[in-house]
């Protein structure tokens, strides 16, 4: 789609500055077949090395997806639990089991647009409203019981980072409030028996009379061109004074503009994308040593090596034997593989290891500021934006308030490596610590839950022993009497 020309296409200058972090991220999420894809991109292909060979290598390689390892682990913690609603309406609440008209409840929905925040610093929402006549059949205005006695009612539509193109806002009263957006968007329209896809960009602009909102479409005669001219194809009036979208910033730097959480991590992802296609070449080469030849052979003959076959020189001096490979670049390889793999992983825990609050403070602040973990604070972000969204909902009813929505965030662990545990056991074994403390620790690191009793599971190992000691009773079979003699 052409992005540079002043059409309603263009993207804002946050867009230009995100969109190559994005791709990133999206790609590599997307696994081993967007990274082929993606070709010399994230896998360079050597000096000298052939077309066909880089192919070669290209779909040898494949993807260890630690980024998508990890952010399923990390969005999982707060969606552990159900998200805790407060002093919803009941307009609003009767919609929550299907937000987005197409059969999603609010945690599958959450879960999804949090998802994609963190993967990439940030996403949106947009509470839409169905388009109605401003009139009854009858010619009476429309009011908001004749909707919701015909079912028409708000919804919610997840808007990725890379499909709202342009977004501007206004500083009122402290707070950003948005002038205008423009959302890219995906029809599809039929062509005979086939369907086709065609984009579609919707302009919404804020009036205190209602938004604004434009639909533009491709020019049918233009689709085929490299050139595309955008039409107006559609124009209506919202009731809504306010332009009805939520941004959610899992790690904001500005507006619209963000660091992904997850950015890090993709580039040692694709690092070990890379040593691993390196690795499996070596592999390869290794794999196969090299037959050479001391001495001269008849160059009208062809030479064959395999089973049932002579091998000969006409220098009775000529010697043949297989040039092999070390294997000390396999070694490094492999070392390179584990220390990344070992990388990515730790990268993962940082999300859950606490941090002191606000780093500018005053010192007093500092010293009784509760240190929170960054998933924690992307889990708080995301309940403001939820009640955001909840209200914007409830406006579309002609209420005031949407209620509250509070997420889990009681999953902050501190995390141990095997040092820290080994440290702690030997303190243990020399009894230098109390088997208590030892066992509150292990809490403390995640390695017994927090619901282990150690009285009851002292009682228990008693009974173990017990039993373990225990002589068993053999059981006989009762001798038959002896006939009485007659």
């Amino acid at each position: 789609m052409e992005m540079n020309e002043n059409t309603p296409a263009t993207t804002s200058l946050a867009y230009q500055q995100m969109q190559a972090k994005w791709n990133k991220v999206q790609t590599v999420l997307d696994g081993t077949d967007a990274m082929r894809q993606a070709g010399t991109a994230y896998l360079p292909q050597h000096e000298g090395e052939s077309d066909k060979a880089y192919k070669e290598r290209l779909q040898r390689a494949t993807l260890l997806n630690m980024t998508r390892i990890t952010l399923e682990t990390l969005v999982g913690m707060p969606f552990g639990e159900p998200i805790l609603f407060t002093e919803v309406p009941g307009q609003v609440e009767s919609l929550l089991d299907n937000v987005d008209l197409v059969g999603s409840d609010v945690h599958v929905f959450c879960r999804e647009w949090f998802s994609d925040g963190v993967a990439k610093a940030y996403s949106h929402v947009f509470v839409d409203y169905p388009r109605t006549s401003s009139t009854r059949e009858d010619g009476a205005p429309r009011t908001l019981a004749d909707d919701a006695a015909e079912g028409v009612r708000p919804y919610w539509i997840h808007i990725r980072p890379e499909e709202l193109l342009f977004a501007d806002a206004d500083m009122v009263d402290g707070r950003e409030v948005l002038r205008e957006v423009r959302i890219l968007e995906c029809v599809t329209e039929r062509d005979g028996f086939a369907e086709v896809p065609v984009q579609q960009i919707k302009q919404v602009v804020a009036d205190p009379a209602g938004c604004q909102v434009t639909l533009w479409r491709p020019d049918p005669e233009q689709r085929k061109k490299d050139k595309i001219d955008w039409i107006k194809v559609d124009e209506y009036t919202m009731t809504m004074p306010a332009i009805p979208l939520v941004t959610f910033y899992a790690h904001r730097t500005g507006f619209q503009l963000g660091v992904p959480p997850l950015g890090d991590l993709a580039d040692m992802n694709i690092a070990h994308w890379q040593s691993t296609s390196d690795q499996r070449s070596v592999l390869t080469t290794a794999r196969f040593p090299i037959l050479a030849l001391s001495g001269g052979v008849d160059k009208s003959k062809k030479l064959t090596v395999g089973p049932n076959q002579w091998l000969w020189s006409p220098d009775p001096n000529g010697k043949f034997y297989y040039v092999e490979h070390s294997g000390a670049a396999i070694e490094a390889g492999r070392n390179d593989l584990q220390d990344l793999e070992g990388q990515m992983a730790e990268y993962g825990a940082q999300f859950m290891k606490k941090r002191p609050g606000n780093p500018t403070a005053t010192a007093r602040a500092l010293d009784s500021a509760e240190a929170t973990s960054p998933l924690q604070d992307m889990a708080r972000r995301f309940g403001f934006a939820l009640n955001q969204v909840l209200d914007l909902t409830a406006k579309w009813q002609g209420l005031d308030d949407g209620g509250n929505a509070e997420m889990a965030t009681d999953f902050s662990v501190i995390t141990a490596d095997a040092a820290m545990l080994n440290a702690l056991r030997d303190l243990r074994k020399a009894k230098d610590i109390s088997r208590v403390a030892y066992v509150e620790q292990l809490k403390a690191f995640g390695v017994l839950s927090d619901n282990y009793d150690p009285e009851a599971d002292e009682e228990q190992i008693e009974a173990e022993a017990m039993n373990l000691f225990a002589v068993p009773v053999m059981e006989t079979e009762d001798e038959p009497e002896e006939e009485a003699d007659e």
